[in-house]
């Protein structure tokens, strides 16, 4: 029986993809220049006031300013025409910015705890009026910054990187100004390498979660919004599909969705009807699922027989019957191909 592939759906083609890609582009060069320009401030300011929190956020905002621009670059080369090897042109470039964005944090982090505890040891005297200015000053401009993201960062995974390093650096900003806070109302030094060491263990927790997503990416794991005993159970219900096997579901990159499997037929059909089958199913995993790049390979020799089968009865009057896929076992490396 025929193959049918569908490429996806028009709301999702490469070129409203690339259109979807542009905006995100332009948002994130307003972020990065603004970015670029409170590090300097707050770099300054943590050295001349000798505050630890402030330092740990210039350093925090060095790492965004390196992260964003990754995320830009990964989107402008993913836009981009690809080689024809590269059949699934640059996208995947976006995931590995994100995994690079998280990974960049946990040494950074790693060294703030460090220098956390050898501040409580030994305490260091700060200058409480620059560190509260420039504090306010990065606390602002990361609301701002993360506002200009956080649309896009709920379906992007290279945007949400970004965003969770203004949202981390945000936070950072929130502790640098209570540190001066409690440093001027108290007098104790110690609040200031506290709170330091405390943003970056939150901080650590937000990059284990884009480190955990990138991967079950990059590992082709089944995507979170979807189970595939669900799948194969919705794609019985259409009409001449009597079992589906051999079913893999993975993410291409940020709202672009795979899956390939084998579908057993009821009864043996001409390829104008299988093209109808094809769409039906297509339809009914766009909508459902959101999968928008479907391969499906048609057939009618069982791979194994049904109970109802081995029970003599013949295939088209089974009854819906649980997937076989398990008696399907050769594996696809990287997806489906025949």
């Amino acid at each position: 029986m025929p193959e049918q592939h569908h490429h996806p759906k028009p709301a999702e083609s490469a070129v409203a993809l690339q259109a979807v890609r542009s905006g995100e582009r332009r948002r994130l060069g307003w972020v990065l220049v603004i970015t670029a320009v409170v590090m300097i401030a707050e770099g300054i300011g943590g050295y001349f006031s000798h505050s630890l929190a402030l330092l740990n956020d210039a350093l925090h905002m060095l790492t965004h300013v390196l992260t964003i621009a990754l995320s830009y670059a990964a989107i402008l080369i993913a836009s981009r025409p690809a080689p024809p090897d590269k059949t699934f042109r640059y996208w995947r470039l976006e995931i590995l910015a994100s995994l690079v964005s998280a990974i960049s944090l946990i040494p950074l982090s790693g060294f703030v705890i460090y220098e956390s505890v050898a501040r409580l040891i030994t305490p260091v005297p700060v200058q409480v009026g620059a560190m509260c200015a420039v504090g306010v000053l990065g606390l602002l401009t990361n609301i701002a910054s993360a506002a200009l993201l956080h649309r896009h960062s709920k379906h992007d995974l290279n945007i949400r990187g970004a965003f969770l390093h203004l949202l981390a650096d945000m936070v950072s900003s929130v502790g640098v100004v209570a540190a001066a806070g409690l440093v001027y109302a108290t007098g104790w030094m110690r609040a200031d390498p506290i709170i330091a060491a405390a943003i970056s263990v939150l901080v650590l927790g937000w990059c284990w979660t884009l480190v955990r997503d990138s991967g079950r990416i990059l590992l082709e794991s089944v995507p979170k919004h979807v189970k595939v005993e669900d799948i194969e159970a919705g794609m019985r219900t259409v009409a001449g599909v009597l079992e589906v096997h051999d079913l893999h579901v993975w993410t291409i990159t940020s709202r672009m969705y795979a899956l390939t499997a084998h579908v057993r037929l009821r009864e043996d059909a001409p390829v104008s009807q299988t093209e109808q089958i094809g769409r039906n199913l297509e339809k009914l995993l766009d909508e459902r699922w959101e999968i928008n790049h479907v391969t499906l390979q048609f057939e009618v020799t069982p791979v194994r027989e049904l109970p109802c089968e081995r029970e003599g009865q013949p295939a088209a009057n089974c009854a819906d019957t649980p997937s076989t896929a398990a008696a399907h076992p050769h594996p696809h490396p990287g997806g489906h191909s025949h």
